[in-house]
C-alpha cells in the first residue's frame, strides 16, 4: 500500500465506501497530507532517538538534566531534518549546496527554539523530581514525560513553519513544474 497521494493508495481510496466523501478523497489524494504523515513517522523515529538517548544519559544522574535534554534533542534532530528534507518535502542532495545549508539554518531555527522549550521543561521537572526524592526510574519518566509534552505541543506548529517557511520555496517549484508537465500534451 502506497502513501496518500500515491497510484497505490488512489485505486484503493476510490473503491472504499468510507472514501466516496468528496472531503475524505480529497484529503487522501492531498500532497499536503502525505507530507504530513512522513512528517509524523520522521517525528515518531526522531522521538525514539531522543527517548533512548534521553533515558541513557539521564539514568545515573551524572549528566545535568539541561545537557541530557540537549544530547537527546541533538540526535532526534538529525534524525528529523534528514527525514524531513529528502522524505516528506523529497529535495535532493544534488540539486544545490546551499539550498541544503539554506534549509538546514532555517530548520534550525525551529528546531532550537522548540528545544529551549523542551530543555526548560525538562530543566523544571528535574528540580521537581530532586526536590520530591524520586528515585532514577520516577525521575526518568517525569523527565521524558516533560520532554515529550513539549515537543508535542509543538507538532502541529512545527509542521506548519516547515511547509510554509523552510521547505515551501522548493516544494511551490516542484509543483509548477508537475503541472506544466502534466498538462503538456505529449
Amino acid at each position: 500500500m502506497g502513501w496518500p497521494g500515491s497510484d497505490v493508495w488512489g485505486r484503493w481510496a476510490h473503491t472504499s465506501r468510507v472514501a466516496n466523501n468528496g472531503l475524505i478523497k480529497r484529503l487522501l489524494y492531498s500532497p499536503r497530507v502525505a507530507r504530513f504523515l512522513k512528517y509524523a513517522v520522521g517525528s515518531a523515529t526522531a522521538s525514539l532517538v531522543s527517548f533512548i538517548v534521553l533515558a541513557v544519559v539521564s539514568w545515573d544522574r551524572s549528566v545535568p538534566d539541561a545537557v541530557a535534554s540537549v544530547i537527546a534533542f541533538v540526535a532526534g534532530a538529525l534524525v528529523n531534518f534528514c527525514v524531513y528534507r529528502f522524505w516528506a518535502w523529497r529535495h535532493t542532495v544534488t540539486r544545490e549546496a546551499k539550498a541544503l545549508g539554506r534549509d538546514f539554518g532555517k530548520y534550525a531555527v525551529i528546531a532550537v527554539s522548540t528545544a529551549l522549550i523542551a530543555t526548560g521543561t525538562t530543566t523544571l521537572a528535574g528540580r521537581y523530581a530532586d526536590h520530591a526524592g524520586l528515585g532514577s526510574a520516577a525521575r526518568t519518566l517525569l523527565l521524558e514525560g516533560s520532554y515529550f509534552s513539549a515537543f508535542a505541543l509543538m507538532f502541529v506548529v512545527k509542521f506548519l513553519l516547515l511547509d510554509r517557511f523552510v521547505f515551501a520555496a522548493r516544494h511551490r517549484a516542484d509543483v509548477s513544474r508537475d503541472q506544466v508537465e502534466n498538462t503538456t500534451p505529449a
